[in-house]
């Protein structure tokens, strides 16, 4: 007796995500700001050289740099939606980035009452919201690489990595120091900020890997949820 296979379905729909092309046209936009806003205006001399005049003169903490993760999230989002545990690694990570960045604008308006103290907290929640913003993309640049099994695109992955680690260090590092009074502090956060720039630098370059990769790869370590895009 013949027998007979029934296939299982499950009702329901998943959204799609946004076309390559668009996803592309909000990474390379929100480039611009995020880069930008890290030295204009100099909100790390502004911390440097407190005082009620200082704070006024400059938007700190560097909200244009906000301004362009927020673009940068939502176009990540997109471009690896439903994609497993990338997915949602851009979600944690810009979540975080959100928090923090909200956290260190609050905290710098309380820092007339307590210089030192809410300088080193806003420098704190700066670096953090920085560092959560190269964590989604690194979760976004590793799904690129895991798809293509492209080389450059791995290693830019690994370069992402290694400069955002370093660049939460130095910059955790800095209102420790600040705190314990040593002057070492702003050298530091230079640094978190130098490596940083270099960090989402070469998540610009990760934009032009995931822009013109051509083929998905034939195996994968992990399987993904979804091997395509559209």
């Amino acid at each position: 007796m013949m027998s007979i296979t029934i296939k299982n379905t499950v009702e329901g729909s998943v959204d799609a995500r946004w076309p390559k092309p668009k996803v592309v046209q909000w990474l390379e936009t929100g480039a611009i700001p995020a880069l930008a806003g890290l030295w204009f205006p100099d909100w790390v001399g502004g911390y440097l050289t407190p005082g009620a005049g200082a704070i006024a003169r400059f938007a700190f903490p560097p909200v244009l740099t906000y301004v362009g993760a927020v673009i940068l999230f939502v176009a990540c989002a997109q471009g690896v939606k439903h994609m497993g545990i990338h997915y949602r690694g851009v979600l944690s990570g810009g979540a975080s980035a959100i928090f923090f960045a909200a956290l260190s604008l609050v905290t710098h308006f309380l820092i007339p009452s307590d210089p030192v103290r809410y300088i080193a907290v806003t420098v704190g929640a700066t670096v953090l919201a920085l560092f959560s913003g190269t964590l989604f993309f690194w979760f976004t640049i590793a799904k690129v690489a895991e798809i293509t099994t492209e080389a450059r695109t791995y290693a830019t992955a690994k370069a992402v990595g290694v400069l955002g680690i370093a660049a939460l260090t130095s910059g955790l590092a800095s209102p420790v120091l600040l705190l314990a009074g040593s002057d070492e502090w702003g050298i530091l956060l230079r640094f978190s900020v130098v490596f940083t720039t270099f960090a989402f630098a070469f998540c610009r370059y990760g934009v032009h890997c995931y822009k013109t990769q051509k083929s998905i790869g034939a195996s994968f370590a992990v399987p993904p949820d979804e091997q395509f895009w559209v």
